[in-house]
C-alpha cells in the first residue's frame, strides 16, 4: 500500500509540473476588463478565488491566535495563564466576556490587524467565498478533461476543496456557537430570506456532514509536496470524525437551552457508534498517515544531552517540526513557510531573554497532569515526587513544559538553563532570583513555567545572530487525534475492552500488522509510541473509569493545540475552568561557587481565581449581528447571553 501511495504522489507531482504551461488559457483581456466572466475565464483568478481562503481566512499559522498580546487559547483553560493581565484572552476567564466584549481571533498567514476577526464573521467570509466558487466553477476554465493528464481531475479536486473549506468554516461556527445560519448559496442583499434565524443543531450538523461527504468524494488521496497545505481526502475524513465526536458529546445532546446533558451521560448511543465508524474509516482509508514513531525518547535536557527534545525522531519533531512528505502524522496544516515563523518562539520563550515575550505560562494543574514514567499519577504528598518534581515524568512533559533547570538550546556554546527560582529563600531571606523570573519584568512568568511544545531550540534570543526562521506549518488535524476520537467513541458506545463489532484498525506504525479494536488498545498505542506503559487495570475496569483515562490522555497528547477549550465544554465539565489556577514557588537552598543554587524547595501557590458561568459553554452571537437583524428580522441569541 505504501508503494502505491508513493506512486500516487509521483503522479500528482507530474500533473502539477505539466500544468504550468496552459495553452488553452487566453491572456488577461487587454482592456483590463474586470467582469465576472473575466474572472472565471482566467485560470489564475479562478484558482486564486479559492486559494485566497487558504491565505487569509483559515486558522492562524501559529498558536498565539487570540488578538491582544497574542494569547494562546490554552490561556483560556486550565492549561496556562497569560503573563499580562490585560491580554485579550483574559476576557474568557475574568468575568468580562460579553457579546460586545468577545476576544478577536487572528486568521490567515499574515498576522496583521486586518486579519483579526470575530470567528462568526470570518466563518461567513469563508462560506461566501466557497459558495461563490461553487456557483461559478462549472462555467470556468477549470475542467475535468479525461483526455488531458494535466486537467484530468482539476475541477473535481478544486470543488472538493471548496466543500472542505466550507465544512471547516461551519465547524468553526458549530464548536463555538452551536447553532448557526446555514448558507449554501451566494446570498444577495435583496433576498427576503437573508435575515433568517439560526438553524437547529441537528440541521447544522447534517450540513457539515453533507459537505464533508462531498469533499471526501472529490478530493485526492494526497497532494504532491508542492501543494502542501491543500486539503486532501484524509483531511475531510478527519474533519468529519471531529464533528461526529462533538455531536455525540453531552453538550450537543439533550436540551439546547440548558446546555445539553449532564457530564458523563452517553445519551443517544448511535451518535457514538457513528463517531467510532467515522474515526475508523479515517484511520483505515489512507495508509500514508500513521502514528509516527518516536526514536529519540523525551528526557530532561542537560548540558550532556542538550537539544534532546528537538532532535530528528523526537516527539516534537515527528508531530510538528518535519514539514515534508516524510511527516506521516500531520493531516492538514497551514502552508509551509519561513516568513515570520520566529513569532512562535518570540511570543512564548522566557521573558528575561532579549526579545522574547514569555506570554504563555503553563499552570501547575497542567504540569501535575503529566504522569510519572511508571504511569502513576504525580503526587505532591509523595516525598520522592515532591523532592524532585520534574524527574522521571511522562516523556511528553519534557516536550511541552519549560521548567526551572531545563537546559535550552541545540548547542552548549549558546545554550542556557531556564532559571525560574524566586528571589528569596524559603525563610524570606533575599537572594539573586532566576533570570527568567524577575519581578521588574511585567511579562515574567506568573506560574514558574513557560511554554515549550513546538518550539525550536535553534532560537536563543530574538536578536541578530541568535535565531533563524525555521520552515514550519501549524496543523489543524493530526493522526493521534483520530486515535483519540476512536477510543472515546468506542468506549461510550461499547465500553473499554469490548471489541469493535465492525472491524479493527490497520497497522498504526510502518510494518505494524494492526489488530487494535478496543478503546483500551487505541489509548495504549498512543502511550506506547512515547514510551509510556499501558493503562492500569483500574483505569479500564468500567466505562466511567475509562472515560476519565481517555479525557486525561487527550489533555496530555493534545495539550496546547487548542483542543481543551472545546473538549471540556463538550464534556459538560466547564466548572473546571472556574477553579483557581496555581503555580510554583521555587526557593534555593543555597548557592555553589558557580553562583547556581545547590538545591530547591517547592511550594504550590494560587496564581488567580477564574470565573465561569454556564453560558460560557457557547460563545455569544456577536452583538453587531443582533443589532443588524433588528431592522430586518430576528436572530436568536445563545442561552444566558
Amino acid at each position: 500500500m505504501k508503494k502505491f501511495i508513493k506512486a500516487f504522489i509521483i503522479a500528482v507531482t507530474f500533473l502539477s509540473l505539466t500544468s504550468c504551461e496552459r495553452e488553452f488559457i487566453e491572456p488577461w483581456p487587454p482592456d483590463a476588463a474586470r467582469t465576472q466572466e473575466d474572472v472565471w475565464g482566467y485560470y489564475k483568478y479562478v484558482k486564486g478565488a479559492l486559494d485566497d481562503i487558504y491565505a487569509r481566512y483559515i486558522f492562524c499559522r501559529h498558536m498565539n491566535e487570540v488578538y491582544g498580546s497574542y494569547g494562546m487559547l490554552a490561556c483560556a483553560t486550565d492549561e496556562a495563564e497569560h503573563s499580562l493581565p490585560n491580554a485579550g484572552v483574559q476576557k474568557f476567564t475574568n468575568g468580562n466576556w460579553t457579546s460586545l466584549n468577545t476576544p478577536t481571533i487572528y486568521y490567515g498567514n499574515a498576522q496583521v490587524s486586518l486579519n483579526g476577526r470575530q470567528p462568526w464573521i470570518n466563518a461567513y467570509l469563508v462560506i461566501r467565498k466557497a459558495n461563490t466558487f461553487l456557483a461559478n466553477v462549472d462555467n470556468s476554465v477549470l475542467i475535468d478533461d479525461l483526455d488531458d493528464p494535466t486537467r484530468r481531475y482539476e475541477r473535481t479536486w478544486f470543488k472538493g476543496q471548496a466543500y472542505f473549506l466550507r465544512a471547516w468554516a461551519e465547524l468553526e461556527l458549530f464548536r463555538r456557537y452551536g447553532r448557526y445560519v446555514i448558507s449554501t448559496k451566494v446570498e444577495q442583499v435583496d433576498d427576503p430570506e437573508l435575515y433568517r434565524d439560526r438553524n437547529t443543531l441537528e440541521e447544522c450538523y447534517n450540513q457539515i456532514i453533507k459537505d464533508c461527504d462531498a469533499a471526501i468524494d472529490s478530493l485526492p488521496t494526497l497532494w504532491d509536496d508542492d501543494n502542501w497545505g491543500r486539503a486532501n481526502r484524509a483531511a475531510a475524513q478527519a474533519l468529519k470524525s471531529r464533528v461526529m465526536l462533538y455531536y455525540a458529546s453531552p453538550l450537543y445532546q439533550g436540551d439546547y437551552d440548558t446546555w445539553g446533558n449532564p457530564a458523563g451521560t452517553v445519551g443517544d448511543v448511535q451518535r457514538w457508534i457513528n463517531a467510532a465508524d467515522a474515526a475508523r474509516q479515517a484511520i483505515n482509508d489512507n495508509e500514508f498517515y500513521e502514528l509516527s514513531r518516536v526514536t529519540v525518547p523525551g528526557a530532561a535536557p542537560t548540558k550532556a544531552n542538550y537539544g534532546v527534545n528537538s532532535k530528528v525522531g523526537s516527539y516534537n519533531y515527528v508531530i510538528s517540526m518535519a514539514v515534508d512528505l516524510d511527516n506521516h502524522e500531520q493531516i492538514w496544516t497551514t502552508e509551509r513557510t519561513t516568513t515570520n515563523t520566529s513569532l512562535w518562539e518570540r511570543y512564548n520563550l522566557p521573558a528575561g531573554v532579549d526579545g522574547f515575550n514569555g506570554y504563555t505560562n503553563p499552570t501547575q494543574e497542567m504540569v501535575d497532569a503529566f504522569e510519572m514514567r511508571t504511569g502513576d499519577p504525580f503526587d505532591w504528598s509523595n516525598p520522592t515526587h515532591a523532592a524532585n518534581p520534574y524527574a522521571n515524568r511522562d516523556p511528553r512533559f519534557y516536550a511541552s513544559i519549560l521548567y526551572n533547570g531545563y537546559y535550552w538550546g541545540n548547542s552548549t556554546s549558546k545554550g542556557y538553563f531556564i532559571d525560574t527560582w524566586c528571589d528569596t529563600l524559603k525563610d524570606g531571606t533575599p537572594c539573586v532570583g532566576g533570570v527568567h523570573r524577575q519581578r521588574q519584568l511585567k511579562n515574567s512568568t506568573k506560574t514558574g513555567y513557560y511554554h515549550r511544545k513546538f518550539l525550536s531550540e535553534a532560537f536563543y534570543a530574538y536578536t541578530s545572530g541568535n535565531y533563524s526562521n525555521q520552515k514550519r506549518a501549524r496543523h489543524e488535524f493530526r493522526f493521534a487525534e483520530l486515535l483519540l476520537n476512536y477510543a472515546e467513541a468506542l468506549n461510550e458506545a461499547y465500553g473499554p475492552t469490548v471489541p469493535d463489532p465492525k472491524g479493527e484498525l490497520r497497522g498504526l506504525f510502518e510494518e505494524d500488522e494492526g489488530g487494535i479494536n478496543t478503546a483500551q488498545g487505541a489509548i495504549n498505542a498512543i502511550r506506547a509510541r512515547v514510551g509510556m506503559p499501558p493503562l492500569k487495570a483500574a483505569q479500564v475496569v468500567s466505562q466511567a473509569a475509562m472515560r476519565e483515562a481517555i479525557h486525561h490522555e487527550r489533555q496530555i497528547e493534545l495539550c496546547f493545540e487548542g483542543h481543551r477549550f472545546y473538549d471540556v465544554r463538550r464534556w459538560k465539565e466547564g466548572e473546571k475552568f472556574g477553579q483557581p489556577i496555581h503555580g510554583i514557588e521555587i526557593f534555593p537552598k543555597g548557592f555553589g561557587s558557580d553562583g547556581r543554587p545547590t538545591g530547591f524547595e517547592y511550594n504550590v501557590f494560587k496564581v488567580e481565581d477564574r470565573h465561569w458561568e454556564d453560558k460560557y459553554y457557547w460563545w455569544p452571537v456577536p452583538y453587531t449581528e443582533i443589532v443588524k437583524y433588528k431592522k430586518y428580522g430576528d436572530i436568536s441569541q445563545n442561552p444566558g447571553w
